[in-house]
């Protein structure tokens, strides 16, 4: 079935989501012939329910309807600001039984923990592999083995239908003793609640940590980051801390298995827990999925992390998936913790491509050795940056909100958006224009006073002053400001000289020479130089093959073959020594074939 389409069925029925649930299980329960009377869970979760609500969706419901779609319903059916705000994020089912398979194929029956457990999917699996494989009861099977934490309620509250489901679906009776805790699995006292519920720790964790953004977070799970080694520092995103609480809480043999952003690899917020893994040295397993996007209407970067806490050793096995390795069929390859030193960004490819990427990095000055910088940045782009409708001697005119207004040009500045600029040529007819509350003078800036800014410049004043209240609310109302009016964050004005401007991200190569010193950017970075030659030499190299080969096996990928090129990424990129010869020729008209050889030479490199 077309689970989205299902969903937003059910969303124009009624806009309480509690009787859509109930009313689902209900109908679930009919079809599969079972009596929700035999589960206690159940009895006591019905007993209000809307029949009303039961007959509509049991009209909408196929008769086929799974027990694996009706966890993913469950999950689409979560409010899209509950996923942004606790990171709730689908696992196709796929992923799901690939992980468990190999997480919980121990010796003896093992008890499992799902940390962030969500609406559960994690733990039916895992009933179901051990029911399958060691030939235990589902009830036993929930009392004694299955354990799950979720900061929300409501999810607890799916889970222990579904699992009663389940229950029912095989013949037993429900009367299981849940072990689930709703409570915040950072927080230190749920740690030790689990602890004192298995002393020895927990035979198998696997889950789908909560995929929340550090500047998405509330104050309160940020200040609760720091209990642990691998968050204690930076801002760390939320799913990093999981692996350093599901791996505490594993027996001394056990085996943890997460998707998770594959972000911790290379990130500098993932510099703790690469430490953690290289201190603990335990043997872990990474399935990167790189670009390929796992999730249904989810944009992530993921990958498939398996621990064996069982295992000592200094090895990290990696597969990076594509045509000719899957999850059904691959061969890891081996790296070594001690690769990668003091939180290094794991890079790890094949043999073949360490070795031209080591050539990239060795054969000269890293790009780190010229000024790499960050553009500016108000918080609201939209209302100071603009392409003019027209403009006369002494106004530039901007449309916005469907309303024409003057802006002076004198309090104008001149802006790039590197992001969408292709060439010299695009620069030129996508240049922008900046309201620049600030004057600047040899290369320091300082904002206009109020009063003198409302008297010099009253059009571009009154133009602000009308959406006040939404540049007092960037960073959610909380931003420090000299002034309302002020940009919301002072990286990126002292920018002024000739540049190369180099986007946040691109699918191929691109760095755009700049030879106004007046222009400043934005959604971007950019290289700078007072020396017009080598800004022209390091375009050529920035533009070439090997630039593009390095940036693609050692950058953050994005969809549809998009590369990162933030400063961590690019800057230990070598430009090779030049002769005077040299230069002149890079510096002559030739093929893109030709320049391309000719920095492949340079770096004695050939393909």
């Amino acid at each position: 079935m077309n689970i989205k389409q299902f969903v937003n069925k059910l969303l124009k029925i009624s806009d309480d989501l509690t009787s859509i649930e109930k009313a689902l299980v209900c109908t679930f329960a009919n079809r599969i012939a079972v009596d929700t009377n035999n589960s206690q869970w159940l009895r006591n979760y019905l007993s209000d329910i809307d029949y009303s609500i039961v007959d509509k969706v049991n009209q909408i419901t196929e008769c086929n309807l799974s027990l694996n779609e009706l966890v993913s319903i469950f999950e689409m059916l979560v409010p899209q600001s509950e996923k942004k705000e606790k990171g709730v994020v689908y696992t196709p089912e796929a992923i799901t039984r690939y992980i468990v398979s190999n997480t919980l194929n121990c010796d003896r029956i093992p008890t499992v923990l799902d940390p962030s457990c969500g609406c559960g999917a994690f733990l039916v699996a895992s009933a179901e592999y051990i029911h399958e494989r060691y030939g235990v009861s589902y009830s036993e099977i929930i009392s004694s083995y299955l354990y799950g934490v979720d900061i929300d309620s409501n999810a607890i509250g799916r889970i222990k239908s579904l699992l009663s489901l389940v229950v029912l679906m095989n013949g037993e009776e429900e009367t299981c003793k849940f072990n689930f805790i709703c409570a915040d699995a950072l927080d230190q006292n749920t740690y030790d609640r689990l602890y004192k519920m298995r002393t020895n720790g927990f035979d198998c964790v696997v889950g789908n940590p909560p995929y929340v953004r550090n500047k998405n977070m509330n104050s309160g799970t940020k200040n609760r980051l720091a209990n642990w080694t691998s968050s204690s520092i930076g801002n760390v995103d939320l799913y990093i801390p999981f692996f350093e609480i599901g791996i505490k809480l594993l027996s001394y043999n056990g085996k943890l298995g997460y998707i998770s952003p594959n972000s911790y690899l290379q990130a500098v917020n993932g510099r703790n827990l690469r430490k953690y893994f290289s201190t603990e040295q335990y043997q872990i397993k990474i399935i990167d999925f790189r670009d390929s996007q796992v999730f249904e209407n989810v944009t992530s970067y993921t990958c498939i992390t398996l621990v064996d806490k069982s295992i000592e050793t200094d090895t990290i096995k990696y597969l990076r998936l594509n045509e000719t390795n899957t999850l059904e069929k691959h061969i890891f390859s081996e790296y070594h913790y001690l690769d990668f030193p003091d939180g290094k960004p794991w890079r790890m490819r094949e043999r073949s491509i360490d070795e031209v990427i080591y050539k990239l990095e060795s054969s000269g000055t890293p790009l780190s050795n010229w000024k790499i910088c960050n553009g500016l940045a108000t918080l609201k782009n939209d209302i100071y940056f603009f392409t003019p409708i027209k403009e006369d001697n002494t106004y530039y005119f901007r449309e916005y909100n469907n309303k024409i207004y003057k802006i002076e040009k004198k309090l104008c500045i001149k802006v790039a958006k590197p992001n969408i600029i292709k060439s010299e040529t695009e620069l030129k007819n996508k240049m922008e224009i900046a309201i620049f509350p600030y004057t600047h003078t040899d290369n320091v800036y300082q904002l206009i006073e109020e009063n003198v800014f409302q008297s010099s410049f009253p059009e571009a004043y009154n133009f602000l002053s009308e959406y006040r209240s939404i540049l007092l609310n960037r960073d959610k109302g909380h931003g420090n400001y000299p002034a309302w009016y002020a940009y919301g964050r002072t990286q990126g004005m002292n920018n002024f000289g000739k540049k190369l401007l180099i986007p946040y991200i691109s699918g191929s190569p691109v760095a755009v020479l700049s030879l106004d010193p007046d222009v400043l950017f934005y959604c971007g970075y950019a290289l700078l130089s007072e020396d017009t030659e080598e800004l022209r030499i390091l375009k050529v190299f920035l533009e070439s093959e090997a630039f593009w080969y390095y940036i693609f096996h050692t950058s953050k990928p994005y969809s549809k073959g998009y590369m990162a090129f933030a400063k961590n990424y690019i800057a230990n990129f070598t430009i090779p020594e030049l002769s005077e010869e040299e230069k002149a020729y890079l510096l002559d008209s030739h093929t893109v074939e030709e320049l391309n050889n000719f920095v492949w030479n340079k770096y004695g490199i050939s393909l």
